[in-house]
């Protein structure tokens, strides 16, 4: 399936890349004598060629789009701004945490657990607010490993504290943040829901008389 292109970018080893109007991308490399476009070599020449069909492997196999060249500053700036959100959860810091998120971001609690759920904005404030409510000395995460790539940012961590009923809460947690423009667009959040359960909803389960 051929499709035009409507743009280029540069990939981290400097080659050239067609963004198509498909929303996919296509490297197209000058190597001769095996592949020989010397177009792509100057700012003209590329921009002689927009609109000019490719043939699009990815639409024939019906991959999805794919993700928007994100700069690397920008990368790493949203990996800062992840790890910072993190410490802002442990300390309770409702303010941070709800100014972090986009006007339509959400939180994605996973599994079924009484507070598992999709929380909006407002009620990311209010959850956020009960975090000091259930561990007054705070929580205290241990970040093991970061990966950030394109808008999102990986965390794998784990969450110690003491709950308000005396109980030793411990937990290891996979966080998948995804950001736009500088705010959060989403933070989905998967753990030990047992370990949930057991210490935060006092072994209580949905559906419990």
């Amino acid at each position: 399936m051929q499709q035009p292109i409507s743009g280029y970018h540069q990939d981290e080893n400097r080659d050239w890349v067609a963004e198509l109007a498909c929303g996919h991308y296509q490297h197209v490399r000058h190597q001769p004598p095996f592949t020989e476009r010397p177009w792509v070599q100057t700012e003209a020449g590329r921009e002689s060629m927009l609109g000019s069909r490719l043939d699009c492997r990815k639409c024939e196999l019906g991959a999805p789009a794919d993700e928007p060249k994100v700069p690397k500053a920008v990368v790493e700036s949203n990996r800062e701004r992840t790890l910072a959100l993190i410490q802002a959860i442990a300390r309770g810091d409702a303010e941070h945490i709800a100014e972090a998120y986009a006007e339509d971001g959400k939180l994605y609690t996973m599994g079924g657990t009484l507070i598992s759920g999709v929380y909006d904005k407002s009620q990311i404030r209010q959850f956020a607010g009960s975090v000091l409510e259930a561990f007054p000395q705070g929580l205290h995460y241990t970040v093991h490993a970061v990966t950030a790539e394109g808008s999102r940012v990986a965390v794998e961590a784990t969450g110690r504290g003491r709950h308000v009923s005396g109980q030793d809460y411990v937990n290891h947690y996979h966080f998948l943040f995804t950001w736009r423009e500088g705010k959060l667009l989403s933070l989905k959040e998967y753990m030990d829901t047992e370990a949930i359960t057991e210490v935060l909803c006092g072994g209580q389960r949905p559906g419990d008389a």
